[in-house]
Order: structure tokens, then C-alpha cells, then sequence
């Protein structure tokens, strides 16, 4: 009696341990507010929790004036001291669609695109450097989209970036739901 009621605790807890074959794709998604990415095939995850807190995530608009050649949509997001992003779509009017920046977009553009992970900034600097971001929703002042990068990292202590490191931070399987824009 005790040998069949192992083996039948045994059955349930193995039945329960089955992945359900009608959800299809294991996939998680993301939460609304949330930017998430892979650094050289690290996740990272930030959410909007709060600016007080370190951990937050916003788009905001800026018009063109003073120090702003063009009109453009700012991404601002920050987990702590180490894990920041910073980059911009130069837009009057942000629509659905594929973004594109390279190296040479910085200086006509004046838009900073970085981002530091684990306290290692990297960013689009040299030649073969890119940044693409598809906008795939943007309604009611909330942007969700996806994005992919190659930067090339420099030193936190100001100076010129090692040529030879030119594009080795791989940004991969980018996605942000539902960021609030300030306008």
C-alpha cells in the first residue's frame, strides 16, 4: 500500500511539473512601462518604478530651439548608477516605423545615444556603430517598440575610445512597452 501511494504522490508531481503544450511560446513578455535588452547576451530589465528610486524609464519631447537643431523624442531609462540608457528619434512627429542611427548621426543631430551597463558605457562612436528602433506603437502618450544595437565602449575617465573595440557591445532582443512620453 505505501509503494502505490509513492508512486501515485510521485505521478501528481511529476503531472505537475508538465509544461502546458497549448501555450505555445515561452516567451515572457514584458510589463507595461518596462525597457528590457540583452548586453553581449545579458538581460537587463528596467522598470518604471520611480526617479527617487533609480529605476524608471521615459520618453520625453523636446522642440527644436537653442542647442536643439531638430525636434526629437528623448529615451531616458536608469536601474541604479550602472545600468543607463540614453537615445533619441529625430522627429517632428514620432510615427510607426523603423528608426536607423549610425556614427555619423551624433554630431549633425546633437543627439547622444549611450548607454552603460555595469558601469561600462559604451555608444555610437566609430564607423559600423548603428542603432535601429522600431516604433511599433505609439497612441494615448505611450511608445512601445524594439530596438537593436553595436556600440562601442569607452572609458567611464573621459577619453577617446580603443579603435580596436569598435562595435563589440552587441545589443540584442531590445523591447520597450508602453513608455510614457512627456510632452
Amino acid at each position: 500500500m505505501k509503494q502505490i501511494l509513492s508512486i501515485w504522490i510521485a505521478a501528481i508531481f511529476f503531472a505537475s511539473c508538465n509544461k502546458d503544450p497549448t501555450t505555445g511560446n515561452n516567451t515572457p513578455t514584458i510589463a507595461d512601462g518596462t525597457l528590457q535588452y540583452k548586453v553581449n547576451g545579458n538581460l537587463v530589465t528596467i522598470k518604471n518604478i520611480s526617479i527617487t528610486d533609480a529605476e524608471y524609464t521615459v520618453f520625453f519631447k523636446q522642440l527644436q530651439g537653442t542647442g536643439i537643431p531638430h525636434t526629437r523624442y528623448m529615451f531616458n531609462g536608469q536601474k541604479g548608477a550602472n545600468n543607463i540608457w540614453v537615445f533619441g528619434i529625430e522627429s517632428d512627429s514620432l510615427t510607426l516605423g523603423n528608426y536607423t542611427y549610425d556614427s555619423t548621426y551624433l554630431y549633425p543631430s546633437a543627439i547622444v545615444t549611450t548607454m552603460t551597463y555595469n558601469g561600462q558605457q559604451s555608444a555610437l562612436f566609430y564607423g559600423g556603430d548603428v542603432m535601429s528602433i522600431n516604433i511599433t506603437s505609439y497612441s494615448n502618450g505611450f511608445i512601445s517598440g524594439n530596438f537593436t544595437a553595436k556600440f562601442t565602449p569607452f572609458p567611464i575617465i573621459i577619453g577617446i575610445p580603443d579603435y580596436s573595440t569598435r562595435g563589440t557591445t552587441l545589443i540584442t532582443e531590445g523591447e520597450f512597452k508602453n513608455i510614457k512620453c512627456i510632452y
